[in-house]
């Protein structure tokens, strides 16, 4: 089976859902007249990366009616074009806000849902000033796991921004059954990292995913400054062999489409077989006595 696939970049999130949602829509329209029958999004690809300063509208921006209004769109989207869409989010669930990341299917529906489970930074800001990520300030931890969801005729795995770091969770999706791993994330340029290093840092956790599991990853990013914060874009689509197929040219709102072969995958699968040689009684955490 071979399609099309995107990872849909956006630049700087309006100061609103409903604005930021009304340049989405138009990509969608867009990807569909280009093939794309899959369509991953950036973190938190509704509103601004709210977690890097302390403020009162964290509600605001997890707003449910708001959310269910632009998810309500966006499925309608899927619906019309025959496209899965990957949609990251800020979820709020009773006093809980997870960052989180919705399944739609092609017909429109959604299958499930991601919540982040490796929450990156601090409660408070540093004292001396220095820019930090607060997201153990307004993000719940996941508490739904890595599991794997069926937009038919895919199976697909999310991750979000500094879940992508982690090893363990790539794996976890392909043993669970994942077929494609989808990442959104919002990654900003900060403390002596230049946009190189940490553009570099990221393909290095996403290829090295995509190699070590046989696994194509669509992986969108935040791009551009937002609130005066620098974002590092280079969304990208790597195949299953670690290798980037594809990768957005700029800093702004740009759709990032690649072919996937999905018998390609299988074999290069075969011919690692990781799977099947793997030692799962022998990977263990702490030294033996």
């Amino acid at each position: 089976m071979k399609f099309k696939a995107a990872a849909l970049q956006l630049g700087p999130a309006g100061p609103g859902i409903a604005e930021t949602v009304s340049r989405i829509l138009p990509q969608l329209d867009e990807a569909a007249g280009e093939g794309v029958t899959l369509l991953v999004l950036p973190e938190l690809a509704l509103t601004p990366y709210f977690a890097a300063s302390i403020h009162d509208r964290a509600h605001g921006y997890a707003a449910k009616a708001e959310n269910d209004e632009a998810i309500a769109a966006i499925s309608e989207k899927a619906k019309t074009h025959g496209m899965a869409i990957v949609l990251p989010y800020a979820e709020l669930s009773g006093n809980q806000i997870y960052n989180s990341m919705a399944f739609i299917d092609t017909k429109g529906k959604n299958v499930g849902t991601f919540r982040k489970m490796h929450i990156p930074g601090f409660v408070d800001p540093k004292p001396n000033g220095e820019t930090t990520i607060l997201e153990k300030r307004y993000f719940a931890p996941g508490d739904l796991g890595f599991a794997v969801y069926d937009t038919s005729p895919l199976k697909l795995g999310g991750l979000i921004c500094y879940d992508r770091r982690f090893p363990e969770a790539y794996r976890s999706l392909a043993h669970n059954g994942a077929d494609i791993i989808c990442i959104g994330y919002n990654t900003p340029v900060m403390g002596k990292s230049t946009l190189a290093s940490a553009r570099r840092a990221s393909e290095l956790a996403m290829c090295g995913g995509a190699y070590s599991n046989g696994t194509f990853v669509i992986a969108a990013g935040k791009a551009g400054v937002e609130n005066g914060m620098r974002y590092i874009g280079g969304s990208l689509i790597a195949g299953p062999d670690g290798m980037i197929m594809k990768k957005a040219k700029g800093m702004g709102d740009e759709l990032v489409i690649a072919e996937i072969d999905m018998e390609r995958q299988a074999s290069i699968r075969d011919r690692w077989a990781f799977e099947v040689n793997r030692r799962p009684a022998d990977y263990i955490m702490t030294a033996r006595v």
